[in-house]
């Protein structure tokens, strides 16, 4: 074994506890909801604060498996990044995919042990920096895509969409069947048969910052508008449809592919009430992006989907 391949095995290795961080970290947000038996006997979620056992035995692992492999990791990616010419690398391979989520994780993890030491927030609600702070993690997602691919972008999808004037069609389809159908033949069904309350903590915390930002001023309204509408999607649609669905369809093909992101989509938001219709966005937003080869494709879906339900909050 050469030195390059030890640090290419260190690099790899490395990311794979990295990413026991993330699984973890997502073991987290879940231990933070709270099921709450209404009067009519639903169950009702929502995001607690109250510490717990388990919350603090993930938040442990975390912490553990998100930073202390990075000390190997980092030095290890750069030798191996370092050794590559532009073309070395084509496509988005597996091995790329995991390098890509365990730098988020591990950006997350020295950002759980910042707020450990400066409480959050950091900045006041709606100024420059709040905002930059309220989406932090699309933030990540965006610019750590761009520090792995950003001399090769194309291969994440960011390229013009093929039959454009289709895809316009499609995407209005789309949104005419999730805005109409998709609630009664997925959401209600599901939720009734699970006794699920349908209010969404992520959903009311979602408008309760958009009706907080317009109380503030319509310029802030606006830019919470333009965040959650465009640079959301953009930001989400480069870790799911561009990252991993590129990633899991060269290895196990188009189906898998798009079954996987979709999976891993509906899982992150860490809303159990709204996974069902979560899900099936992603395979709509994984089709789009794979039958027009293009992350735009998608990310006009989500955007659409977005800024109208944002400014529905925003009227109100």
């Amino acid at each position: 074994m050469n030195r390059r391949e030890r640090w290419e095995g260190i690099a790899f290795y490395s990311a794979l506890f990295l990413l026991i961080g993330y699984v973890s970290s997502l073991m987290l947000e879940f231990s933070s909801l709270q099921w709450v038996v209404t009067e009519q006997g639903k169950w009702r979620v929502a995001s607690s604060e109250e510490p717990t056992r388990i919350g603090a035995i993930f938040l442990l692992s975390t912490l553990f498996f998100s930073v202390v492999p990075a000390f190997l990791y980092i030095p290890a990616l750069l030798k191996v990044t370092r050794t590559e010419f532009p073309g070395w690398e084509t496509g988005v391979s597996g091995k790329y995919a995991i390098y890509y989520f365990a730098l988020y994780q591990m950006t997350y993890g020295v950002i759980i042990i910042l707020y450990m030491f400066f409480p959050y927030p950091w900045f006041s609600d709606q100024s420059v920096g709040g905002f930059f702070e309220a989406f932090l993690p699309q933030v990540m997602m965006f610019l750590l895509a761009l520090l792995l691919f950003g001399n090769r972008l194309y291969d994440i999808g960011f390229v013009r969409p093929i039959k454009a004037k289709q895809l316009f069609f499609m995407v209005i389809l789309f949104y005419l069947f999730s805005t109409f159908l998709l609630d009664s033949i997925i959401t209600v069904p599901i939720a009734d048969y699970f006794h699920f309350e349908l209010d969404s903590w992520r959903e009311e915390q979602i408008s309760g910052e958009v009706i907080q930002a317009r109380s503030v001023s319509w310029l802030a309204g606006i830019a919470q508008v333009l965040l959650v509408g465009l640079f959301v999607p953009i930001a989400e649609e480069t870790m799911f449809r561009g990252v991993l669905q590129t990633a899991l369809t060269g290895r196990f093909g188009a189906v898998l592919g798009i079954l996987g992101s979709s999976l891993l989509f509906g899982v992150i938001h860490v809303d159990p009430v709204l996974f069902p219709p979560l899900f099936v966005m992603g395979l709509m937003l994984g089709f789009l992006r794979h039958y027009y080869g293009s992350i735009w494709a998608a990310v006009l879906f989500h955007s659409l989907n977005n800024t109208i339900t944002v400014l529905i909050y925003f009227f109100q």
